[in-house]
C-alpha cells in the first residue's frame, strides 16, 4: 500500500513513478467527472505521469466509477449528456467496470447498472482499442444512445470488468465487524490481484513486469469472459446508457477475467 498525505493524483502517480522499489500492480477505487477537473492541462499532466509509471513496469488500475453513463454531476433533463469520469477515461491506465450475477446465484454474468463507462470527453481513441470500438460501434445490438448525448471520437472505457453489484457484495471485516461492499471500487482490486498473480509467475520465470496492461488486454480477448447483456443506465433512467454486446463494449469492456 502507499500512502499519501495529499489528495493529488498528480502527486500520487509521480511518487510511484520516483520510488526505487514500487509495488508493480496498483489499484485505485477513486474518480470524479472530467468535467468536474481543474481542466484538461491537469488531466494531461496526470496522463504523462500514468504514462511514465507503464514505462517503469508499473500496472494502473481504476474503478470506472458507480454512476453508470451519467457519473457524479448527472446527466440532465432538459438536455442529455454522458459524464466520463477521469481518471477510468484516460488511455494510460486500466478502467475496471462492474457486473452482477445474472440470477440468483453464481453463474453467467450481465452489466451491473451503476457500472462507471462511456466515451471521454477530453481524449481521442487510442490505437490500441480503435478496431474494438469500431466494432461495437457498427454491431446493430448496440443500438447506440443518440449521438448528442456522448462524444464519438473519445476513448472508450472500461477496458476489463469484475464482479461489482450490489446483488452479490464482498465481504469484508471492517473495525472487527463483517460487512458487505459492492462496486467498481470492489472490482478494481479483483482484476488488479489477478495481474499482480500473473506478475509473479513472470517474476519467477525471469520475465519483467507487465507495465502498462491495456495494448496486452486488447491483443488478447480470449482471456476474459464475454459480458453481453445489459446495460450502464446508472438503473434510474432506462433509455440511459450503453448496451453490452459481443465483444468490447463500454458497459464492461472485455468482460471478467477468465
Amino acid at each position: 500500500v502507499v500512502y499519501n498525505g495529499d489528495y493529488s493524483l498528480l502527486r500520487w502517480a509521480n511518487q510511484i513513478s520516483s520510488m526505487s522499489n514500487p509495488p508493480y500492480v496498483h489499484s485505485v477505487s477513486y474518480g470524479n467527472d472530467e468535467a468536474q477537473q481543474t481542466g484538461a492541462n491537469y488531466m494531461y499532466t496526470c496522463n504523462t505521469a500514468f504514462l511514465k509509471a507503464g514505462v517503469r513496469g508499473i500496472s494502473i488500475l481504476f474503478a470506472s466509477g458507480d454512476q453508470g453513463v451519467c457519473g457524479r454531476e448527472g446527466c440532465g433533463f432538459l438536455k442529455v449528456r454522458f459524464k466520463p469520469d477521469f481518471p477510468a477515461a484516460s488511455p494510460y491506465i486500466t478502467a475496471v467496470g462492474g457486473t452482477d450475477f445474472l440470477g440468483s446465484s453464481v453463474g453467467e454474468e450481465t452489466t451491473w447498472s451503476g457500472s462507471g463507462g462511456g466515451f471521454s470527453n477530453t481524449f481521442e481513441i487510442p490505437s490500441y482499442q480503435q478496431h474494438a470500438v469500431a466494432a461495437y460501434k457498427s454491431s446493430p445490438d448496440a443500438k447506440l444512445p443518440p449521438q448528442a448525448w456522448w462524444n464519438n471520437t473519445g476513448r472508450g472505457y472500461p477496458d476489463v470488468s469484475a464482479l461489482g453489484g450490489t446483488k452479490t457484495p464482498y465481504c469484508v471485516v471492517s473495525s472487527g465487524a463483517f460487512g458487505g461492499v459492492a462496486g467498481t471500487s470492489a472490482s478494481s482490486p479483483v482484476v488488479a490481484g489477478i495481474f499482480a498473480r500473473l506478475n509473479g509467475l513472470r517474476f519467477a520465470a525471469g520475465k519483467p513486469p507487465m507495465g502498462f496492461l491495456n495494448p496486452l488486454i486488447y491483443a488478447n480477448p480470449s482471456a476474459f469472459q464475454d459480458v453481453t447483456t445489459g446495460k450502464n443506465g446508472g438503473g434510474f433512467r432506462p433509455k440511459l446508457g450503453f448496451n453490452a454486446v459481443k465483444g468490447w463494449d463500454p458497459a464492461t469492456g472485455w468482460g471478467t477475467p477468465n
